[in-house]
């Protein structure tokens, strides 16, 4: 797993140098379908999904090429404003970002899950309109919400 560990990028927003601190959930390599090594970690029982893992290789590269000049849509789960972005070649990448306490211009941004889409799948996803990668870091590390 060592291409899903934690790393900083430092992005130009709003004239300001913000470091992004990119970490990895347990979601981006594993499901719930049972076909894979069983995982716990934290009182979750996951997977190994071999599709996702192999996915899941090529989400350092997507971040470093293309994340901050994508596009997301913000929706809410239990009360925490979480992101959805999906890529061009039909991969769903769910991500949460925070601000940690007593920083400035930090942002703590955990990918939640990673996924190719099946056709099932884009029905499911959250709705509501697109916004910036780059305006959504803007405005979450300007400590609001999109």
């Amino acid at each position: 797993m060592a291409h899903l560990q934690p790393f900083d990028l430092a992005y130009d927003i709003a004239g300001e140098q913000v470091t992004v601190k990119f970490e990895f959930g347990l979601h981006c390599f594993t499901d719930d379908k049972g076909n894979g090594h069983l995982i716990r970690h934290r009182g979750e029982r996951r997977y190994f999904c071999a599709e996702r893992h192999y996915c899941s290789t090529q989400l350092v590269e997507y971040i470093h090429r293309r994340f901050f000049e994508g596009l997301a849509v913000p929706y809410y789960v239990d009360n925490n404003q979480r992101y959805f972005c999906l890529d061009l070649h039909e991969y769903a990448i769910f991500f949460s970002i925070s601000k940690p306490q007593g920083t400035t211009n930090v942002l703590k941004l955990r990918i939640i899950s990673a996924y190719e889409l099946a056709n099932w799948g884009r029905p499911k996803l959250p709705k509501g309109k697109p916004h910036n990668v780059r305006y959504i870091l803007e405005m979450r590390n300007a400590g609001k919400s999109v």
